[in-house]
């Protein structure tokens, strides 16, 4: 049994089922992903190929009767669905009670988006925040 699987065996079936079909989604979307237990932070974290190494980008968090599938970079995505929730200064997060919640397609592009905005460089992500400020005056 690896590390990860040793960490999700004591949550619920349902919880660690939900869990492994979302590592299995993070693994399908984002060719090369890194993936890893931050035991911690009491997540499974990916990060993503970039030119100079990696960026961290997701994570997947079980919670009691729920999972968070978290995105480092979630301030600066479009969640053009409304998905996105919490309201600190950088992450954002989806929240998942059951596998019916599953939407794969959905889920996909959230993490398309978040990799791409993760191996953005310092000044493109600025550029990119102020943009989504524009955005939310212009609503």
């Amino acid at each position: 049994m690896s590390e990860i699987e040793n960490y999700l065996a004591p949550c619920p079936p349902e919880i660690r089922d939900l869990c492994n079909r979302l590592r299995a989604l993070v693994n399908t979307a984002v060719p090369g992903v890194q993936e890893k237990l931050v035991r911690g932070w009491q997540l499974v974290g990916y990060r993503t190929p970039a030119a100079e190494g990696s960026r961290y980008f997701c994570f997947i968090a079980p919670h009691g009767n729920r999972v968070r599938l978290g995105f480092e970079w979630g301030i600066l995505m479009a969640d053009e669905a409304g998905l996105l929730q919490d309201s600190g200064t950088q992450v954002r997060s989806i929240y998942l009670n059951e596998t019916a919640d599953l939407q794969p397609e959905l889920l996909i592009a959230y993490l398309h988006e978040a990799a791409q905005v993760a191996a953005l460089s310092k000044e493109e992500k600025n550029t990119l925040a102020l943009h989504r400020v524009a955005e939310q005056a212009g609503k």
